[in-house]
């Protein structure tokens, strides 16, 4: 391929290059390195007589080197227990997998326990994330009514948690 066919089919060479880099899963940013990379690999080889088809070249030389950093890069938490590196990572014991269970069966059951409109207020702003001006007016009471329920039922929930750790202790 001569140098002026190369600049002439530059610019599409690169689209099909970052299009083949973004179908294989790379964000914006590393679709436009690697459609960089791909140009530059397409520069290299610009005089090969293999390159009879430069376009599927740039899609298969985008999509390698997309796959190859995706194979590089660390593997994400799917939670936020796994945050911490695996070597520092232990499994818990089988009893302290049921001291977790009955806590957090205990803490539902305190939770259910709550007076109804407490109970609406505090799932509402922890589970449904929703603001008080939008329970207030789901609920048809004040914004400051709903502030006050909300910290009755934190305090309430916050004494008994205090009091169960002091059982335990």
């Amino acid at each position: 391929m001569t140098i002026d066919a190369f600049e002439q089919q530059g610019t599409r060479l690169r689209q099909l290059a970052l299009q083949a880099a973004a179908a294989a899963g790379a964000d914006a940013d590393t679709a436009q390195d690697i459609a960089q990379e791909t140009m530059v690999r397409l520069w290299q080889m610009r005089d090969d007589p293999r390159l009879y088809n430069p376009e599927g070249y740039a899609t298969v030389i985008a999509r390698h080197l997309a796959l190859n950093q995706q194979r590089h890069k660390p593997p994400l938490p799917l939670d936020e227990r796994q945050v911490t590196p695996l070597s520092t990572q232990t499994s818990p014991s089988p009893l302290e997998i049921i001291v977790q269970r009955e806590d957090e069966q205990w803490l539902q059951e305190r939770i259910r326990n709550l007076p109804p409109t407490q109970h609406a207020v505090l799932h509402m702003r922890q589970v449904e994330h929703r603001t008080s001006i939008q329970i207030a007016k789901i609920l048809g009471i004040k914004e400051t009514s709903v502030n006050t329920l909300l910290a009755r039922a934190r305090r309430q929930l916050l004494e008994e948690i205090r009091q169960y750790r002091n059982q335990g202790q």
